[in-house]
């Protein structure tokens, strides 16, 4: 330090301690000035220490008033306060020695115990008593990023550590705002105290975006351990254009254990449109951050011709954080129950997921279901599965479908063990060995086995010369079915697809060819003769398509005609009672006979048109699409349904026209080649007027095809955005009967859900007789489900 700026410290602190109740105050700086016989002391950008309250203040520039005892900062003002561990910075304080006392005016923030940061504007700081006031907003943050904004200032007691105000909210880390008034905030305890709370959870939080959930409450006592609210009214529901919320919980306490992560309501009614429904003395439930918690979940009721109603009761246990339980007993009103459980743990390349049941009527019942799915490395994955029943009829008389992700079917069961790896980027293998169980058949002949089948794709790279892709498949399997029925197959393709070849005038070309080995061995089989079968087979495909569009004034036209020669020499085997059907959209396809051990033999040229109208935003209006098949000779190993066995097939296409932007109609047909009669049509209608919105789905099969008529109807009726009625048939119109139709009206909210649904079945389902039902059901989102339902069953 130089002699003169020790002269000027030293010449500072002697006019500063000039007077007895003036604090020593050191300063440091490189210029001062001393006016009005000493009586004004100015300095530049420094430093002044008051070492006795461990007090430093740092600024641009200092004015000091001998007189008043004032020091006025200017200019990225820094108070520092070691001993209250607190810092101040704004643009413009005053030092009071006098009253001791630190003002500030301007906009400040001020950092307290690295905890705490405050945004405020013209504070006033006792030091004495260790009080901060301010009448501004204000805004004060903490380390979990929880906001607390006073919008009519606060009072800061520094020794109890206790902020007041008059109003706050706060915003905590998930969104959520609270309000109350008359506030108290105990940072030493970490506790809030207020009334006349409101918490505005974000919208969110509870899992509906359109939720707008909302508690109120008289009171408040929140600490590190839990937030009580006293006589609380809480509900997720949307207000917005309703004269009231769908539902409501009033509670005389509220609680949540922020230890548990739980909620708790003590004493409440549950209020439906302003009308008490139901009282309840005490609940709980997880808070939404809760992804896994053990405790009851919501249970519903629901009805059964066979058995009548039950309710459901599942309770979930979390027994680790890679491995949980679910409890799912159903208990029916005439005294029977079944138990079912569901059990899930993730191992650290898999994962497992089983469900069994139990029930004791007249003999035991039980199912049992399992999923193991996981890697062996990074290039191969496994999957098991088991699917076990007691009884065939057991899955449909409990439903056992909807109370498990296990299963896709309740009359078919599949068990297996299936291997799949990619060995290379071009090389891929899986093989699979299966147990199905058809429940419909009796004894050991609903039983089939595949030990294993198998795929083997390889694609092999060609030089670019050959313009195309090869590929190499070889599949199998082995399989035993109704006792005494095995067959064995091996299959490989070997596949050149040719890139597209686009001529001078626009038509685009490809071809393809296909070399098929297949080899089979069977003993009784319904599919391959009981002998050794090898078989060479080929095929030569070469398509060409001419795309024409023509641009009018408020459309464009597009037409593509189409021509497919297909060449495949070889012999064929014996598919003419095959159920094959040729549509539009198979027509070009390589394996139109839907056959994996052949390909269809014989010469063919396939024609067809597209067409097709679109609007300037790409929408199509009106499309049709026709096609036929024209062979050298017939074939009668081919199939007969779509005369691919003569030497003109049926003649297949597609028609839609989009009336207008409510109104649209598909029709697929195959008509008879000569055109004497129609074999299939199949119609669908979708029309909306104003509010109804119905879908027509009529399908016949006539002549050549069989002999049917099936008429389908979905129809739904949104009275308003909330309320909504639906009606659902299937009638079989050439035996006049219906097999069953629906009524439903619900009404739905962002959180209460209400739907009364009749429905009457006509037709029998092995042991399950014709029945009709009414349900309902009530959920108030996203906490509770009441289902009910009452049953008849008709007797032949």
């Amino acid at each position: 330090m130089n002699i003169k700026i020790f002269i000027n410290i030293i010449i500072f602190t002697l006019l500063i301690n000039s007077n007895l109740n003036a604090q020593t105050v050191f300063f440091d700086s490189k210029n001062i000035k001393i006016e009005k016989n000493g009586n004004m002391v100015f300095a530049s950008k420094g430093v002044a220490e008051i070492p006795s309250k461990n007090l430093k203040i740092e600024g641009e520039k200092f004015v000091y008033d001998r007189e008043n005892f004032e020091l006025t900062i200017f200019d990225n003002v820094k108070y520092i306060d070691t001993e209250n561990d607190i810092i101040i910075e704004s643009q413009k304080m005053i030092f009071s020695e006098l009253e001791n006392k630190l003002l500030s005016q301007s906009e400040t923030n001020i950092a307290y115990k690295k905890n705490y940061k405050i945004k405020t504007s013209n504070i006033s700081y006792n030091i004495n008593s260790k009080k901060i006031l301010s009448k501004d907003y204000t805004e004060v943050s903490d380390n979990f990023d929880n906001i607390f904004l006073f919008s009519e200032g606060l009072i800061f007691d520094m020794f109890k550590e206790i902020i007041s105000s008059k109003k706050i909210s706060i915003k905590d880390q998930n969104n959520n705002k609270y309000f109350f008034e008359n506030s108290k905030l105990n940072l030493k305890q970490n506790e809030i105290a207020g009334k006349e709370l409101k918490i505005d959870f974000e919208d969110s939080f509870f899992g509906n975006e359109n939720n707008d959930p909302v508690l109120k409450g008289s009171s408040i006592i929140s600490n590190e351990r839990n937030t009580r609210i006293f006589k609380t009214v809480f509900s997720t529901c949307n207000k917005t254009g309703k004269n009231c919320r769908g539902w409501e919980l009033q509670s005389e306490i509220f609680t949540h254990d922020k230890i548990k992560k739980l909620f708790e309501y003590e004493k409440s009614w549950l209020k439906v449109f302003n009308k008490k429904l139901i009282y309840v003395p005490y609940f709980n439930h997880p808070d939404p951050t809760v992804k896994r918690k053990s405790g009851f979940l919501n249970p519903f009721y629901k009805g059964s011709s066979n058995l009548g109603s039950s309710i459901n009761i599942p309770y979930f246990y979390s027994i680790s954080n890679s491995k949980d339980f679910t409890l799912k007993p159903r208990f029916y009103l005439n005294n029977d129950y079944i138990l079912q459980s569901e059990y899930r743990e993730a191992f650290k390349n898999s994962n497992l997921i089983a469900d069994f049941s139990i029930n004791r009527k007249k003999n035991t019942s039980t199912h049992f279901f399992a999923e193991l799915d996981g890697e062996i490395n990074e290039n191969t994955n496994y999957k098991f599965q088991v699917q076990n029943v007691t009884n065939d009829n057991y899955l449909k008389i409990h439903d056992i479908k909807e109370y498990t992700s296990l299963i896709d079917s309740d009359s078919t069961l599949s068990s297996f063990i299936k291997v799949e790896t990619n060995i290379d980027e071009n090389t891929s293998f899986n093989s699979t060995i299966k147990l199905y169980e058809d429940l419909s058949k009796n004894d050991n002949d609903k039983y089939q086995y595949i030990f294993p089948d198998f795929n083997f794709i390889k694609n092999i790279k060609l030089e670019e010369s050959y313009n195309g892709t090869f590929e190499f498949l070889s599949s199998g399997f082995q399989k035993l079915y109704e006792t005494n029925k095995y067959e064995a197959l091996i299959n490989n393709d070997f596949n050149f697809n040719s890139y597209d070849f686009l001529s001078p005038r626009g038509i685009i070309t490809d071809y393809s060819l296909l070399l098929k080995n297949f080899n089979t061995y069977s003993e009784n089989s319904t599919v391959y003769e009981s002998k050794n079968d090898h078989e060479i087979f080929g095929t030569f495909l070469l398509k060409s398509e001419l795309p024409l569009k023509k641009e009018l004034d408020s459309s464009r036209n597009l037409l593509k005609p189409i021509i497919q020669l297909r060449i495949s020499p070889t012999n064929g085997k014996n598919i003419s009672s095959d159920d094959t059907q040729i549509k539009f959209d198979n027509l070009f396809s390589p394996n139109r006979i839907g056959r994996s051990d052949m390909v269809e033999k014989g010469n063919s040229i396939s024609l067809g048109v597209e067409f097709e109208k679109q609007n300037y935003n790409n929408e199509k209006i009106l499309g049709f699409n026709l096609g036929s098949v024209i062979k050298d000779k017939k074939n009668h190993d081919l199939p007969s349904k779509t005369k691919l066995d003569q030497t003109r097939s049926d003649l297949v296409g597609n028609l839609f026209f989009k009336v207008n932007n409510k109104t649209e109609i598909n029709y697929n047909f195959s008509y008879d080649r000569d055109l004497d009669y129609s074999n299939y049509d199949s119609v669908d209608v979708i029309f909306e007027l104003n509010k109804l919105t119905s879908s027509f789905n009529y399908i016949t099969e006539n002549h050549d095809f069989g002999n049917s008529e099936i008429i389908k109807n979905d129809t739904i009726f949104e009275i308003s955005d909330e309320h909504a009625i639906s009606f659902n048939t299937t009638k079989d119109l050439k035996d006049d009967f219906t097999q069953f139709y629906k009524l439903s009206y619900e009404y739905e909210t962002d959180c209460l859900l209400a739907s009364f649904e009749y429905q009457k079945k006509f037709f029998r389902d092995g042991s399950l007789l014709p029945d009709e039902s009414l349900f309902f059901l009530i959920k108030f989102i996203p906490f509770a489900e009441l289902r009910g339902a009452a049953n008849t069953v008709f007797e032949n």
